[in-house]
């Protein structure tokens, strides 16, 4: 409202729009202005419409590199306008631009709450096997106390291995020969 009232000194404004400052550069500087200060809304850039293209370009010409006031307690003492005309501009590609900014914001969010879900879905998966671990953990040591010992429990099997006698020196008759080829096969 302030910049459509600057304005419409010079000519019949149809439409303003204006980009505010990022959340986060926000939240910056009315931390570091400390308490409730820190004032409102700020915006980096802003567009405004004329009715009449010659206001427009008239307006462009005049104000751009002049001061926004000489008033000296104002709080824009000191600040420049920046305006330029810009030639073939339609509104439209205003607004294009805009809906294409929120799109791809809003595409980065879906990817960040994606690889979140996913995070949090491993996360989830790790913490269920480290359960599972410690159930198997608690019933081992369960039988344990129970006096039953994992090496000699019913459903342990005993394995038998087929071992080769061992070899003397002494022996002359060729059965140590047998048993270490018998051992190979």
């Amino acid at each position: 409202a302030k910049i459509k009232t600057l304005m419409s000194e010079f000519g019949t404004v149809t439409r303003v729009y204006l980009v505010e400052e990022d959340k986060a550069a926000k939240k910056k500087r009315k931390k570091a202005a400390g308490g409730g200060s820190g004032g409102g809304k700020r915006y980096l850039e802003g567009w405004v419409e004329f009715e009449s293209r010659k206001i427009a370009k008239q307006v462009g010409m005049s104000l751009n590199n002049t001061p926004i006031t000489n008033y000296k307690r104002s709080v824009h003492y000191g600040d420049i306008w920046n305006v330029k005309y810009l030639r073939k501009f339609k509104w439209s590609h205003l607004t294009e631009k805009v809906a294409y900014e929120r799109r791809v914001r809003e595409q980065k969010l879906r990817i960040e709450m994606m690889s979140a879900k996913r995070e949090n879905a491993a996360y989830a998966s790790l913490v269920e096997a480290g359960k599972k671990l410690d159930r198997i953990e608690e019933r081992r040591k369960k039988k344990n106390k129970r006096g039953i010992d994992e090496a000699d429990g019913p459903d342990t099997k005993k394995r038998k291995f087929r071992q080769t006698k061992p070899v003397d020196g002494k022996d002359t008759s060729g059965a140590a020969k047998r048993a270490v080829l018998n051992a190979l096969v």
